[in-house]
């Protein structure tokens, strides 16, 4: 089942309707029954340096957490963005002000999100709906896998870039993912009970009509990444520090990379059908290592960049007839592109160990662990799921050596004698002998 966020933003205040004397947001040409903008938000279950996983896989760990959001308010089945006025024509008419062209938003803090709260424009203006028009509203969070406001660009079907609007099928944004970054994107649609409340006029949303009956945007988004979670154990007593000689110390885990493609084009807005997740996000060239990172220690909340993974040493459990160490978990997660049918895997190691018997102190060793992350058959890792990758480390294993001394076997004897030809000496085999059982 895919995990992904069911939410949506909101303006700050968007409690009520205005009255009759508000004027439109941003150019006060007209003056009629204006209705603001409200952005819905609805429960949620998902389920770096960026930020790491927006929310959780549970009820208690889906929170919101003030994350930055961008929106998009187009024209309806268009890419034309929504005016307040029709922007200037040929014959030079003013330009109008557009509603939401790529606007910042706030998701909820942590403190109000729970399974549902309000977000805010980032500059704290308020919006409101054109007097006619119907419109859709898009939404997306790339968290640092661009830098500043991104850069959106208008294209075709072929994915070339285009001058206007009107020529365009997509609005795409290119992204650089380094591990950390929780990807999303997504549209509003109205449930059959919004709908329903239209007078069953599909097509009569998002408008100042559809607000005049209750029914406000509700952006779903979805995560557009595979998210790969750690947990390690050790394999023997001795790689937990736990073995008979006390020559070697645990292994620590000191980093998990995983190689995975990097650079990739968003899509964050289209026209026609209802596109599939794994066809918003598309990457291109070659991969590399991501490092898994952590959250700080002790902060506020889930909107602050992951920081370097700190070691985690092994452990191995009380129980005399315990097999494998103790499963602990390491970093935040990974979130790669999706599509893949495996990804290599390097874990990085490092154990104290005993150099010299006559020595008291242990040098530090740095180990290396490989792997290849994958499922069985041909199936692929798919984006918006969540997989949880169990490592078995091995450390340092004592070479003992053992010498084993083979006897002498008898070859047999030769007798030489001067005064025969000595082409003619005699020659004895040995009687076999029994051979002594070798020692392991």
């Amino acid at each position: 089942m895919k995990k992904m966020f069911f939410f949506a933003l909101a303006a700050a205040g968007m409690l009520t309707a205005c009255s009759n004397d508000d004027t439109l947001g941003g150019n006060g040409e007209q003056n009629v029954s204006e209705q603001q903008i409200r952005l819905g938000v609805a429960s949620s279950k998902v389920q770096t340096r960026g930020t790491g996983t927006v929310g959780g896989m549970t009820d208690a760990e889906n929170k919101w957490a003030g994350q930055t959001l961008w929106v998009y308010m187009l024209q309806k089945g268009s890419m034309d963005l929504g005016y307040y006025k029709t922007p200037a024509d040929a014959a030079g008419a003013a330009v109008g002000t557009a509603v939401f062209d790529n606007k910042e938003f706030k998701a909820p803090n942590t403190a109000a999100s729970t399974v549902s709260g309000l977000a805010t424009t980032a500059d704290g203006a308020i919006a409101y709906y054109p007097v006619s028009g119907n419109y859709d509203f898009w939404g997306y969070r790339v968290d640092d896998a661009v830098t500043g406001k991104p850069d959106v660009k208008l294209v075709d079907d072929n994915g070339d870039e285009v001058a206007t609007a009107d020529q365009a099928t997509k609005r795409v944004v290119d992204i650089k993912i380094n591990g950390s970054q929780d990807i999303m994107a997504g549209k509003a649609t109205p449930s059959a009970d919004e709908v329903a409340k239209l007078g069953n006029y599909a097509n009569n949303f998002y408008s100042a009509y559809a607000a005049r009956k209750g029914v406000q945007p509700n952006i779903t988004f979805n995560h557009l990444l595979t998210r790969f979670t750690f947990e390690v154990r050790a394999g023997s007593k001795a790689t937990a520090g736990a073995g008979a000689s006390g020559n070697t110390e645990a292994v620590r885990v000191q980093g998990i990379s995983v190689e995975s493609l990097t650079d990739g084009k968003l899509t964050v807005a289209y026209t026609g059908a209802t596109k599939e997740a794994a066809d918003l996000l598309t990457f291109t060239g070659t991969a590399s290592p991501l490092k898994l990172q952590q959250r700080a220690t002790g902060a506020a909340d889930n909107n602050v960049p992951l920081v370097a993974l700190e070691e985690v040493p092994l452990t191995w459990p009380a129980d005399a007839n315990a097999t494998v160490g103790d499963v602990l978990p390491v970093g935040e997660a990974l979130l790669v592109a999706p599509g893949q049918t495996e990804y290599p895997l390097t874990i990085d190691l490092a154990q104290k160990v005993k150099k010299n018997t006559s020595d008291a102190d242990k040098e530090d060793r740095a180990l290396e662990q490989k792997a290849t992350i994958k499922m069985d058959g041909t199936k692929t890792f798919e984006p918006g799921k969540s997989y949880k990758v169990t490592i078995t480390v091995y450390g340092l294993e004592e070479i003992e050596v053992t010498a084993t001394l083979v006897p002498w076997a008898d070859g047999g004897s030769i007798d030489i004698d001067d005064d025969r030809n000595p082409n003619e000496g005699e020659y004895t085999e040995p009687t076999p002998a029994t051979p002594e059982p070798i020692e392991p």
